[in-house]
């Protein structure tokens, strides 16, 4: 009786589970649970696909923001190291702005330092043994009008005066023979001088009948010499003109007139 049932049970079973793939078969569609499964996959398919993406574009939205933020604190680094550049250059102006302050100040002092020199210098050349005077005394009167000149810089006229002063003590040390007028008795003849530094200063005519006199310190004026002092001068003149190795013998102590 049990296995009759059983096999009741089994046959009807049997045949619905036939009927279910038969009806498939013949109808030709799919169940709509299998439709709505396949709908499901894809839209998984493109969501994931979707989440790469996204994916992907935050890697490089976050590699990006990172290599902003390395180069922000590398302008932070980069301007804080300008800031202290230029406070150390406002520094810089700043104490360029104080010498040059002291600097017009010491101008200011130095100016008639300057002038005074170039008088000093003047009349030194006045009341000093008169070689080359002229010339001597048109150097300094070019430089009380460098003086008067704003193209030319202090430093530079200051420069000038104290070459000035060394040419001076330059010519305290030379020989020298140079031609120059002379007034002779009225007449104003074309002479030769000879110059022993600051020691001795004369000058001898030319041609015959040699005229020649020495420069006399304590009178301020020239003294004539005889003749064969004279004649010694003109020697002298030759033999340095000459480039002569030899002694020259000249007057050097002033005669009584």
């Amino acid at each position: 009786m049990l296995n009759k049932k059983i096999s009741r049970i089994f046959a009807v079973s049997l045949a619905a589970v036939m009927g279910c793939f038969s009806g498939a078969s013949i109808g030709g569609t799919l169940d709509p649970s299998v439709k709505v499964e396949v709908k499901i996959d894809k839209s998984a398919a493109s969501a994931q696909k979707q989440i790469d993406r996204l994916a992907e574009t935050t890697l490089d939205l976050n590699a990006e923001y990172k290599a902003t933020l390395t180069q922000i604190e590398q302008f932070k680094a980069y301007n804080l190291r300008l800031e202290k550049s230029i406070a150390s250059q406002e520094e810089e102006m700043e104490s360029l702005q104080n010498q040059m302050n002291t600097i017009d100040e010491t101008e200011r002092g130095l100016m008639p330092l300057m002038d005074e020199m170039i008088e000093r210098l003047g009349n030194f050349v006045e009341l000093d043994v008169p070689f080359r005077k002229e010339q001597r005394l048109e150097d300094v009167d070019k430089l009380r009008q460098i003086m008067l000149r704003a193209d030319v810089s202090t430093s530079e006229k200051y420069r000038m005066i104290l070459g000035a002063y060394v040419d001076e003590i330059r010519y305290g040390k030379e020989t020298l023979v140079y031609a120059g007028p002379m007034d002779i008795g009225g007449t104003e003849r074309e002479v030769d001088f000879l110059q022993f530094g600051r020691t001795a200063l004369m000058f001898a005519t030319r041609g015959d009948n040699v005229q020649a006199a020495i420069w006399d310190k304590e009178a301020k004026d020239w003294a004539w010499l005889d003749g064969g002092q004279a004649s010694a001068v003109r020697r002298a003149i030759k033999d340095i003109n000459m480039k002569a190795k030899k002694l020259i013998v000249v007057p050097v102590a002033t005669p009584e007139k």
